[in-house]
């Protein structure tokens, strides 16, 4: 076993503060040499005790130096290691270990590192401004649409607002539309004033040259005044008629049946065709048949198409229309005779 110490430069310098301050050369530490297991074991006791003494003062934040942790080692070490401290060396030594700790201060961090994300900063501010919008539009927005209604605000024991407001909804009465329906006189005058109108419009078609109706089958509707092959002028009643009983007979074209000859020898007008028939004996009468002729007082002669009750249907040529055809529907007791088919 060796009495040597192991050199302590904390302890030198400790015990000559008034040494030359100048850059020390390097320490080269030295390889300890140990005679026995003794030494082994208070050399790592040493060791242990100067880590937990650091770690003490890290924690605990006194602030001392690592030389106060040395010379704290030095004084408390294993006594063949110990080193004999002068009193002021002692009282320098607690003066280190009772130093207040210095304000832990923070790392500051680099510029880049140290100024605000804009994106975070206004995401932020919209979050910020709308939870505000969101309290305060809707509180803004009841105000100006009550009307003036009355309104109340009441705070439950939670803490909650409950709004409540007397304003009423007025409901639109509900309305109808009327229904009505055509009465029958109604029915009949737009009846007559549709008849009127298709007799103006056949009339209208009958002024154009060549224009046919439905129903006028007159052979000569463009011919000029002049007359006919059958002996009466062309496009006037007379002639139309005589036409009609030729047709009725199954003539259609020459030699005809009937003509002014044998059919009114004693004169061509229509105020004539009464006297004629009688003169030959045919059959006249009150009551009208199908393909008899209607013979008016007023010098006209008309063809009968149908019977309806107390009416009846008359075709006729320079009638209602000027030199054209027409047919219409007029009372019965309006006729002066009819004048029956000649056998």
């Amino acid at each position: 076993m060796s009495d040597e110490l192991t050199p302590d430069p904390l302890a030198e310098l400790l015990a000559n503060p008034d040494a030359n301050q100048s850059s020390p050369a390097p320490l080269v530490p030295a390889t300890p040499q140990f005679s026995s297991r003794r030494e082994i074991r208070d050399a790592a006791g040493q060791n242990s005790a100067k880590a937990s003494a650091k770690v003490s003062a890290r924690k605990a934040g006194t602030g001392r130096s690592v030389a106060a942790a040395n010379a704290s080692a030095a004084y408390t070490g294993p006594k063949s290691q110990r080193v004999r401290l002068s009193m002021k060396d002692r009282a320098l030594a607690r003066r280190l270990a009772v130093t207040p700790r210095a304000a832990a201060t923070p790392p500051r961090r680099s510029g880049a590192k140290a100024r605000q994300n804009p994106l975070k900063m206004m995401f932020v501010l919209l979050v910020i401004s709308g939870f505000v919008g969101g309290i305060a539009l809707p509180a803004a927005a009841l105000g100006a649409n009550n009307g003036g209604q009355a309104q109340s605000y009441q705070t439950t024991a939670e803490g909650k607002q409950a709004f409540k407001s007397t304003a009423t909804i007025e409901i639109p009465a509900v309305t109808r539309d009327e229904i009505s329906a055509t009465s029958e006189a109604e029915l009949r005058a737009e009846q007559v004033t549709s008849a009127k109108l298709a007799s103006n419009v056949a009339s209208n078609l009958a002024s154009y040259p060549g224009a046919r109706q439905p129903g006028d089958d007159y052979p000569w509707p463009t011919a000029g005044n002049t007359l006919s092959p059958l002996g009466y002028y062309y496009r006037q009643c007379v002639d139309f008629v005589a036409w009609r009983l030729n047709r009725d007979a199954g003539v259609t074209s020459a030699p005809w049946k009937w003509t002014w000859s044998n059919l009114t020898p004693n004169g061509g007008d229509a105020s004539q065709w009464k006297a004629a028939w009688e003169a030959h004996g045919w059959k006249t009468s009150a009551t009208p048949v199908v393909g008899s002729v209607a013979w008016f007082v007023g010098n006209h002669v008309a063809y009968v198409n149908a019977i309806k009750g107390s009416s009846v249907v008359i075709e006729e040529y320079n009638g209602s229309a000027s030199r054209s055809y027409a047919m219409r529907t007029i009372p019965i007791d309006s006729v002066g005779r009819f004048l029956y088919p000649p056998p």
